[in-house]
């Protein structure tokens, strides 16, 4: 049996009933992470639509009625292979939602953040940081630039909840609990979860770093005290906040995805349901 119907084989498919949504902004990032899922996507996925008006989106309307039919009530700005904040029309679209009943919160690296602050704290739900790493010489490993954005002032000019989130590789694997540890210290994070590479087409390359996530939430499960669970994930109390472990194969969770070049996919692996769909 190949890698990837191993893979595939161990994905949960017994979801509970979506319980949010993303639309998956398409274009050039200001990143280059080396797990990005936008590279397990063919080439057509990397076209660039951060400056095409969200009113002439295929099928953008339709998606929207589809989540309100099916109860959705928050939607994620978010994209696989760039950054929402790089939108051109980003708090136009951010007020759209919220007209049509939408709870709105964003997925971002934070590179723009101090920028556009006005327009993250008009959302009225969840901003997530990815952030993977507090040291310039790492951080230029992971996402091929070594500039630490300024968490403490972006994190203090944050009005609304936060979370922290943290893709384990063999690069920051040993720097995670000192990154708890400095983020500990924010009382507007609610939590920080620290997230296992998912890739449908490249487990071999980056087996090291799926291997490091694993030795990572053993200790982790040994050493630091268990809260609860959340979609089947492990949540911990570590520096006194809470730490969710996310293996996303593995979580119960489920959600609608919308991509800016007009597919929609009621499946929640984003590879999957993106080239699913594509292909028809």
């Amino acid at each position: 049996m190949s890698i990837k119907k191993q893979m595939q084989d161990h994905k949960n498919r017994n979801r509970e009933k979506p319980s949010f949504a993303n639309i998956n902004l398409q274009g050039p990032c200001n990143y280059q992470c080396f797990f990005c899922l936008g590279n397990d996507i063919n080439e057509g996925y990397c076209h660039n639509y951060l400056n095409i008006h969200f009113s002439k989106w295929k099928n953008f309307d339709k998606y929207l009625i589809k989540c309100k039919e099916d109860g959705i009530k928050k939607i994620y700005l978010t994209g696989q292979n760039t950054d929402p904040l790089l939108y051109k029309y980003l708090k136009e679209l951010i007020d759209y939602l919220k007209i049509k009943g939408f709870l709105v919160g964003i997925r971002t690296n934070g590179v723009k953040a101090l920028e556009k602050i006005d327009i993250i704290n008009s959302l009225n739900d969840e901003v997530g940081l990815s952030i993977h790493s507090l040291t310039p010489e790492i951080n230029k490993k992971i996402t091929n630039h070594s500039t630490i954005p300024n968490w403490d002032k972006i994190i203090k000019s944050i009005k609304i909840p936060l979370r922290i989130a943290i893709v384990i590789t063999r690069y920051n694997k040993d720097e995670i609990l000192n990154i708890i540890k400095y983020f500990s210290k924010y009382k507007n994070i609610n939590y920080i979860q620290l997230r296992c590479i998912s890739t449908d087409e490249r487990y071999s390359a980056l087996k090291e770093d799926i291997n490091c996530y694993k030795e990572l939430t053993q200790y982790i499960s040994k050493n630091y005290h268990y809260l609860k669970s959340f979609y089947t994930a492990s949540i911990y109390n570590i520096y006194g906040i809470e730490v969710c472990l996310w293996k996303t194969i593995k979580t119960t969770i489920n959600s609608y995805n919308y991509f800016t070049n007009g597919i929609i996919s009621t499946n929640y692996f984003i590879v999957e349901g993106y080239k699913k769909h594509n292909e028809k």
